[in-house]
Parts: C-alpha cells; structure tokens; sequence
C-alpha cells in the first residue's frame, strides 16, 4: 500500500495543503504519540542504547522502526515502499535507492548517514 496523498493549493499562495486517508493521518498519530510518550522533545536525539545496537551490528531501519513503535507494514505504507523492499533491506541488508532511504529517514525522523551509511562523499 502506498500512501496516497493530494495536495490542493493554500489560499496564501506560498504552501499547498495535504490531504491524505484517515487511516494514514491514525498511523501517523500513533507514531507522534509514542514519540511524546517516551519524552521525545527533538526528532533526531536518539537514546544511547540504539545507537549502541546499530553500532553493534543491528540493522538501523529496523532498530529505529521498533524503537519508534512501528511495524514493517507501517513504516513501508508511510514510505512509500512496499513490505517486500523493506523487509529486504531490513533483513539481507539489500541497499535500494538514496531515494528510498531518504523517504524512509523522514518517517523514521532520523538523519540520512545513520540508516545509509554508504553515501559518496559530497566533495
């Protein structure tokens, strides 16, 4: 499932407006609650015990996803991918796209370098 969004026009002419299902906006509201639950007041502050399981060797999607309180049907939808990709990039860890990676770091609110750490340098 992918998440399907409209955009309509705001009156003030500078930002559009997004519409998007209400079982996406439940989704989305499920996540943002569990981040105020555990006293989330900045998107990118991560506890030390993840950091520390990724930097042991767990897969970082899926060590954010868990930890941000989502399943892989979940994150995949608000992705914008499908549960197949994820669950390969999550287990084998198959690189996709920076595209991917980049979707599914705004919905996991983390920084690019810390789920794609194979990024080229921008020099």
């Amino acid at each position: 499932m992918k998440l399907d969004l409209q955009f309509i026009k705001h009156p003030n002419g500078k930002e559009r407006l997004v519409v998007l299902p209400e079982s996406h906006f439940h989704l989305l509201e499920r996540a943002a609650r569990a981040c105020l639950k555990r006293g989330e007041t900045e998107p990118f502050l991560l506890p030390k015990l993840l950091l520390d399981k990724i930097a042991g060797g767990e897969n970082p999607v899926r060590a954010v996803r868990l930890w941000r309180g989502l399943n892989g049907r979940q994150l995949s939808t608000l992705a914008g991918i499908t549960p197949s990709m994820l669950s390969q990039i999550e287990r084998t860890g198959k690189t996709g796209s920076p595209r991917t990676f980049k979707a599914i770091g705004n919905v996991l609110g983390v920084p690019l370098d810390l789920i794609f750490p194979h990024l080229p340098d921008n020099k």
